[in-house]
């Protein structure tokens, strides 16, 4: 595990993956709903709710399928952009 200091507490653990979403305001509470249907898909958490971005953060083992959906999301016009953090 590592922890890096600044302004603040981040953490970032080994086997984690961090993808920022820019989605629909309405779509937020969808997004969450998919990955918690998913037993141990992802967390979402909301960033910043006024911009519509969401932090995923997902077991690098899971990587592919966190892959897949996030395709059929943007191809549903959910998703506005997915950047890998």
């Amino acid at each position: 595990m590592h922890w890096n200091i600044s302004y603040g507490i981040s953490c970032q653990v080994e086997g984690l993956g961090k993808l920022l979403l820019t989605l629909d305001k309405a779509e937020i509470a969808y997004v969450k709903f998919i990955l918690e249907g998913y037993d141990g898909l992802g967390i979402l958490s909301t960033e910043d709710p006024h911009e519509a971005t969401a932090m995923l953060t997902y077991p690098l083992e899971r990587k592919a399928l966190i892959d897949d959906l996030m395709s059929v999301l943007a191809k549903e016009g959910v998703l506005k952009e997915v950047q890998n953090l």
